[in-house]
């Protein structure tokens, strides 16, 4: 049993369980592994591209990986993505959308290494990514990109 628990630190725990970025073979049995860390990125990622907390008194019974498995086959990507996101790279948005799908799958054996998901993650940035390595004097800056946007008549957020 889990120090949390002998402990009688158990609301705790619950509260970290209930947060819904565990998978639930993890709430059973209580071993932390590749696979287990995978669904938990797997929850951000899912965070990240719709805009939404993993639980929600929008999901109703469903947690975030639920509610997006099932309004993404019944109304498609455009309806779990988060409406702030630049649309210009709607195509990059749905790919990093199915990576945060296989990561989260429901059998452990389907969700890929980490390995691949970074591998993925590239993938999905595609020309994006070679377009933002660089500022206009080919140096990277964080700040590039606020400059960039300001050039433009945009704010950076």
């Amino acid at each position: 049993m889990p120090y949390s628990l002998r402990s009688g630190a158990s609301y705790s725990f619950s509260r970290l369980l209930a947060s819904r970025y565990f998978s639930r073979k993890y709430a059973y049995t209580l071993r932390v592994n590749e696979k287990s860390d995978i669904y938990s990125f797997g929850v951000v990622v899912l965070e990240l591209v719709t805009g939404k907390p993993p639980t929600d008194a929008e999901f109703g019974e469903k947690d975030l990986v639920k509610w997006v498995c099932s309004t993404y086959d019944e109304k498609g990507a455009d309806q779990v993505i988060d409406p702030r996101l630049d649309s210009t790279y709607k195509k990059e948005i749905c790919r990093v959308l199915e990576i945060g799908l296989l990561c989260t799958n429901a059998l452990p054996i389907n969700r890929p290494s980490m390995r691949k998901v970074v591998k993925l993650l590239q993938e999905a940035g595609g020309e994006w990514e070679h377009k933002s390595k660089a500022g206009k004097d080919g140096k990277f800056s964080p700040y590039y990109h606020y400059e960039e946007a300001s050039d433009q008549g945009e704010i950076a957020q």
